[in-house]
């Protein structure tokens, strides 16, 4: 799933390595990796087809949520000024095991940002198995750091598998209005790093020094440039689906009280 904004070759990112490290740095990437999943969707003859990369960020007993691009399920109904639908299909999380039989779990949509303002984000919910248990990625805060700052980022471009990539922040904002469609990618953070592509949009930006998420990739501009949503964007839309004031996203309505999406 690929958009281009032709005017400046702007691209959303749908379907290498880390240099010197320590062995503490080492292990938290090895750890973190297993919160990494793939988000996939099912068509109507049951075939499975790779569409992002979603990390885990928070998890309530066995409940766990993970987040990606809102442009992974759909586009924004801008005659209407509401979020992508995401109930039009069945989605599904795998962590893309090797060794062992691919597992997929059912991914609940609980909430879908509104594109069109620079909120390119989704959020599903996972109920795991009583064996399996996952590592989480914390929250950070972009707010804190400058131009120049390292980070990791696990994905899965081409869907060939969890990767794990390291760059750099060029910028920690974006002042141009790079804005065509439902793309608008104002006060964005700007990336410096290789091994991008189709399936990487969605995956988390991980500090090296929070060893916590900053930021969201979504996207591409010219051959260069990498794009990712700030962390602190995504806590705030939380908060006001949370509250309900989220007037951009209503498909609240069509869940059950338990999460599930109603029939």
């Amino acid at each position: 799933m690929v958009k281009r904004l032709l005017a400046v070759a702007l691209t959303l990112l749908l379907s290498v390595s880390v240099g010197a490290q320590t062995l503490t740095d080492k292990r938290y990437i090895d750890h973190v990796k297993q919160s990494v999943g793939l988000l996939y969707e099912q068509d109507a003859s049951g075939g499975m087809r790779m569409l992002c990369t979603t990390t885990a960020f928070e998890k309530t007993g066995r409940v766990y949520q993970f987040v990606t691009a809102a442009h992974c399920v759909g586009k924004d109904d801008t005659t209407k000024e509401r979020s992508a639908d995401p109930f039009k299909t069945a989605f599904f999380i795998t962590f893309d095991e090797v060794a062992n039989e691919k597992q997929f779990f059912t991914a609940t949509p609980i909430f879908v940002g509104y594109q069109s303002r620079g909120e390119d984000f989704a959020v599903f919910q996972v109920t795991a198995p009583p064996n399996e248990t996952w590592p989480v990625v914390a929250l950070g805060d972009e707010k804190t750091i400058t131009d120049g700052a390292p980070y990791w980022n696990i994905a899965s471009p081409l869907g060939l598998g969890r990767q794990v990539f390291e760059g750099v922040i060029s910028s920690v904002y974006l002042d141009r209005p790079l804005v065509e469609g439902d793309i608008n990618w104002k006060g964005t953070l700007v990336l410096q790093q290789a091994g991008v592509n189709g399936g990487s949009s969605g995956s988390a930006l991980i500090s090296k020094d929070q060893h916590a998420i900053i930021g969201f990739l979504v996207g591409t501009i010219g051959q260069s440039t990498i794009v990712a949503i700030p962390v602190s964007r995504f806590k705030s839309v939380r908060i006001a689906v949370t509250a309900g004031k989220y007037k951009w996203w209503t498909a609240q309505a069509q869940l059950n009280p338990d999460g599930t999406p109603k029939q």
